[in-house]
């Protein structure tokens, strides 16, 4: 199933970095997320890993806000996409292939770890949860994003008309074919996330995991989509993030 997760991550990589790189350029989107992620992080530069780093946005968003930032993905195709737009917008960042069920890193390497939009398509997230706990060093901090992407649409008609006009826009004004993307309907239907209540069920992991100061925030959307863009690509409910930190070896046990 990997294989075939990464194959399709893979076939999106163009227009996803497409998508990425618009959003860059879109001040209020751009300093939307970085907003964010200075709320979660604070302003200390810090050494982050972006665990499905995809065509780099999150990496991208990081290093302008002065962090040294790893990011890692298991789609080649993204890969390259990250690759480019990192020369595209002029910053310094490694990229490496790996597996966010198996990171490529010791014990305790990271002050950070970040991930947006990737955890509702790896196969074992609880394993993936374990491995970012094992990478960040202790009293570090665990940052995601994501968001209920297929039972957003499955369970309401307004949503699913909204998307269904989003594409056909998408299609009219940007002359490429958003209906080519995304999963078959077996992968997706074996995805851990399409039968799960979240965040409710992030909650649950992390704290089985070990983490603590476990939070969940609702709302972001807003806080990054404006204008055409809103309209386009903010037919889902809405985007949730979720964090934890690393417990301290000594004070916190």
């Amino acid at each position: 199933m990997k294989e075939e997760i990464a194959d399709a991550w893979t076939n999106q990589s163009f227009g996803y970095s497409k998508f990425v790189q618009k959003g860059l350029s879109k001040r209020y989107e751009r300093e939307g997320w970085q907003t964010i992620f200075s709320e979660e992080l604070g302003t200390k530069k810090l050494k982050v890993l972006d665990v499905g780093t995809g065509p780099g946005v999150v990496a991208l968003q990081l290093a302008y806000l002065g962090h040294d930032v790893t990011g890692v993905d298991n789609s080649d195709g993204m890969l390259k996409e990250a690759i480019e737009n990192c020369k595209r917008f002029k910053q310094s960042i490694e990229f490496q292939k790996g597996d966010a069920e198996s990171l490529p890193f010791p014990d305790n390497s990271f002050d950070a770890v970040v991930s947006k939009f990737a955890l509702w398509t790896i196969p074992h997230p609880e394993k993936a949860l374990h491995e970012w706990y094992r990478v960040v060093k202790p009293g570090g901090k665990v940052v995601y994003i994501d968001g209920n992407w297929y039972t957003d649409l499955k369970n309401s008609w307004f949503r699913r008309r909204w998307s269904d006009l989003s594409k056909l826009l998408i299609l009219i004004t940007e002359f490429r074919n958003p209906y080519s993307h995304g999963f078959e309907d077996e992968t997706r239907l074996n995805l851990w996330s399409s039968h799960a209540i979240r965040p409710s069920a992030d909650l649950e992991m992390m704290k089985e995991v070990g983490f603590i100061d476990i939070t969940a925030k609702e709302g972001l959307k807003r806080r990054v989509l404006s204008g055409t863009r809103l309209i386009k690509h903010g037919y889902w409910k809405d985007y949730f993030l979720v964090s934890g930190v690393k417990r301290k070896i000594d004070s916190d046990l």
